[in-house]
């Protein structure tokens, strides 16, 4: 898995938000805060060197106190981090809202550094931000709940922090606060798939980085590049940008960004299935990570070494250093990356042949991805940053029109007032116009919304929403009568592997098409999930259910899907049933049926797949003996308590 300066760059920028205010800042501060930008161990200890803190309980007290203790939680001294909170706990008892505001923030910067992402949202929110008068101030504190509100898997939440942080930085005319205000925005729109608004602003970061000399700006920029090229399967890109920021990184002089780069090489040579390349990068980095005391990236090291050891084939030593960084990541509320490094280790093990181990990872990255962005949320998210940048551009437009207003004003006097007075009456006018078409435009809106929730955009197919909420909701309890039938494209990874993530889009996009055409019109066809597709069939006779199986199996397999000159062989696997069935005593509903000709799916893709699995045959006389069975399937068909009937098809 690949890490950005999640801890190491925000603690950069937030102390240089706490360091950075005016020109009578101290020569000790200005060295220090430049200092932190490359060794956080080095600005350790010249806190130590300098003189101890007067306790004058003064703001000037309490922003240094405020600014030692993000230090001491950037090395790892939480000792020093516990008094630090004492301190100002001490001051806030007499009354001093500044004192108590630095004391959260402290609380939350360390919860932060510690992985506890829930603990750090809850001290930001008992900060007061009506009480904060200092613009910078004020940046460091969006700023640091931008990336907890992010790491929590809330970015609508976090988007209006982050777009406030960078308000802030232009407000001041801050360059290097802009630079890494466009890096954290770039990375949220990186993680929600908008990649077209990443990439500007990372060659706005890039240009300014840049005039700037910042080597770590560079590496920061270099890396998240190499982020969107792996998310879009361009190995090549990737690993451009992955050397690129290893370059930086060495011209930098920083170990901080040193160990981040060796990271991301690591993981470049992993996608590439280069596990002894990738295991070097990664030893490299790992003691540069435990001086430094960079839990995050130590947490992500080991993960990454122990997928290298089970492409190597040593399946136990990876499997254990895999699942504690997963254990680990979860534990601290990191749903985000939680999610990323099921799905690495599942893919990690199918590739290396351990089909049982990767389904029932994947199986748990499904519910985890259940608690993430659904496609309704993805849209809410992007409309949600166009509104950002349309109301700062209205924003300037109406400091422009006030300024304008106010010069005019003094040269025409009473003839401005007769025309504001003309020009209100036109306002209220166009207000109630634009009310009523606001109101309308909301309206269809909301239907156009509520269609692209129920739908899939890729394929056209009511999606797995829809189904719940419109066909599980009323019929999901009820006996089932007809067939019931899921279908899953066989080796879908390997087709975004070889031929990329665009090839994957279309060969989805073929096969529902296909799999529509081989269906009857009355006939429910559903996207259940990634590459699963689930039927619903009306009353038939087993022969006909036989039937529309190997028809299935046949319109997929007839012919390649071709893309960009080349041919995409496909096949699907199949599970399915007819209700009712024989055998079973006992009413079985849809959703029991959904998890009965689950297990055959999985069944027919043991056996080869290319194949359709039909369950015959069930022995239950109650629903507690069919949920026994659907839970011990396996052994069930070995005793006959399931009994499977294998189609192969034709092209077989």
């Amino acid at each position: 898995m690949r890490i950005s300066n999640n801890i190491a760059l925000l603690g950069a920028f937030l102390l240089f938000a706490a360091f950075a205010s005016d020109a009578a800042e101290s020569t000790f501060s200005n060295q220090l805060e430049m200092l932190e930008w490359s060794d956080p161990e080095r600005a350790g200890q010249m806190m130590d060197a300098a003189p101890p803190l007067a306790a004058s309980s003064d703001d000037s007290e309490i922003d240094m106190l405020e600014i030692r203790g993000m230090i001491f939680a950037d090395i790892g001294r939480d000792e020093d981090v516990d008094k630090i909170v004492r301190r100002l706990d001490v001051i806030a008892v007499a009354g001093d809202a500044t004192a108590t505001r630095a004391g959260h923030f402290v609380r939350a910067y360390s919860a932060r550094q510690h992985s506890q992402y829930a603990e750090a949202e809850a001290e930001l929110k008992r900060i007061d931000m009506n009480s904060i008068r200092a613009d910078t101030e004020r940046y460091r504190i969006v700023t640091l709940r931008g990336h907890v509100l992010r790491i929590l898997g809330q970015d609508e939440a976090a988007l209006p922090f982050l777009e406030q942080a960078l308000d802030l930085s232009n407000k001041m005319h801050d360059d290097l606060r802009t630079l890494h205000a466009m890096l954290s925005l770039a990375r949220i729109y990186t993680d929600s798939g908008n990649f077209d608004r990443a990439t500007a602003q990372l060659d706005a970061a890039r240009a300014l980085a840049t005039s700037l000399g910042d080597e770590t700006g560079l590496v920061e920029t270099e890396e998240r590049v190499a982020d969107i090229a792996d998310r879009r399967g361009d190995r090549v890109q990737e690993r451009r940008g992955s050397l690129a920021g290893l370059e930086h990184a060495k011209r930098s002089g920083s170990s901080k960004w040193l160990q981040l780069a060796l990271l991301n090489l690591g993981d470049s040579y992993l996608k590439t299935h280069d596990y002894a390349e990738s295991l070097k990068y990664s030893k490299q980095a790992l003691p540069i990570m435990l001086r430094t005391n960079q839990r995050d990236g130590e947490q992500i090291t080991l993960f990454n070494e122990g997928l290298a050891y089970i492409g190597l084939g040593s399946i136990k030593a990876g499997e254990k250093l895999a699942e504690g960084a997963i254990t680990e990541a979860l534990a601290g509320s990191d749903l985000l990356d939680g999610k990323e490094l099921l799905r690495e280790y599942a893919d990690a093990l199918e590739h290396a042949g351990y089909l049982m181990m990767a389904i029932q990872v994947y199986h748990r990255y499904d519910e985890i991805s259940e608690k993430f962005m659904t496609n309704t949320r993805q849209r809410a998210f992007l409309e949600l940053s166009a509104q950002f940048d349309s109301e700062r551009r209205a924003r300037e437009l109406e400091l422009l029109r006030r300024d304008n207003a106010l010069k005019a004003s003094e040269m025409r006097g009473q003839r401005l007032q007769q025309q504001l007075i003309l020009a209100g009456g036109l306002f209220v006018t166009l207000i109630c116009a634009a009310l009523i078409w606001a109101m309308a435009r909301e309206k269809k809106a909301n239907a156009k919304l509520r269609f692209s929730s129920e739908h899939d955009p890729l394929t056209g197919l009511s999606n797995r929403r829809y189904f719940n909420e419109r066909v599980l909701a009323v019929d999901g309890a009820r006996p089932v009568g007809g067939c019931v039938l899921l279908a899953d494209l066989d080796h879908f990874k390997r087709i975004n592997d070889t031929y990329g993530h665009p090839a994957g889009d279309a060969v989805l996009a073929a096969m529902s098409q296909r799999l529509s055409a081989a269906l009857r019109e009355q006939d429910k066809l559903v996207r259940w999930g990634g590459e699963e597709f689930l039927a619903v069939l009306g009353p038939m006779t087993p022969l006909q259910a036989d039937l529309t199986a190997e028809r299935l199996l046949q319109a997929v397999r007839r012919e390649p899907v071709p893309w960009n000159g080349q041919l995409i062989r496909c096949t699907i696997s199949i599970g399915y049933a007819s209700f009712p069935m024989a055998g079973a005593s006992t009413d079985i509903t849809l959703e029991n049926a959904i998890s009965l000709v689950d297990k055959a799916l999985y069944e027919a893709k043991r056996r080869g797949r290319d194949r359709a699995c039909l369950i015959k045959l069930v022995s239950a006389s109650n629903e507690s003996e069919l949920t026994t069975i659907s839970s011990e399937f396996e052994s069930a068909t070995s005793d006959r308590r399931v009994q499977l009937v294998e189609i192969l098809g034709a092209a077989a």
